[in-house]
């Protein structure tokens, strides 16, 4: 295995890392996080969303902190950004938007995460 390959693979497992974290620290946090409801957000768009409100994350971290309870994997990693682009189009008339950089993955700014808090 080179280098790259090498890199990528801990990448991948950090990521995956990640997303266990996130998972954890919702489970012990005091404070649950509940939306709108005519946000009409459904229980995929609000999970992903409240692991948004709490770290950034590439669609690897996503997927592993939305399906990690699901014996089969759940379905595909492709699916993540069908499912952000249906949450920002649902948050969008609120003002609120998703951003997304090839280091950093999908992630909410600072004002984006004090909007969604204030509802």
């Amino acid at each position: 295995m080179d280098l790259n390959q090498e890199n990528a693979r801990l990448r991948d497992l950090l990521d995956v890392k990640d997303a266990r974290i996130a998972e954890l620290e919702g489970l012990v946090s005091d404070r649950v996080v509940s939306f709108p409801q005519e946000w009409d957000l459904s229980q995929i768009q609000s999970e992903m969303l409240r692991f948004l409100l709490k770290r950034p994350g590439k669609k690897e971290s996503l997927h592993a902190a939305l399906y990690w309870d699901r014996d089969d994997g759940g379905p595909d990693v492709r699916n993540v950004p069908v499912h952000v682009c249906l949450l920002r189009r649902k948050l969008k008339p609120h003002g609120i938007e998703i951003s997304w950089l090839p280091d950093r993955g999908y992630f909410l700014s600072d004002d984006m995460k004090l909007k969604i808090r204030r509802g």
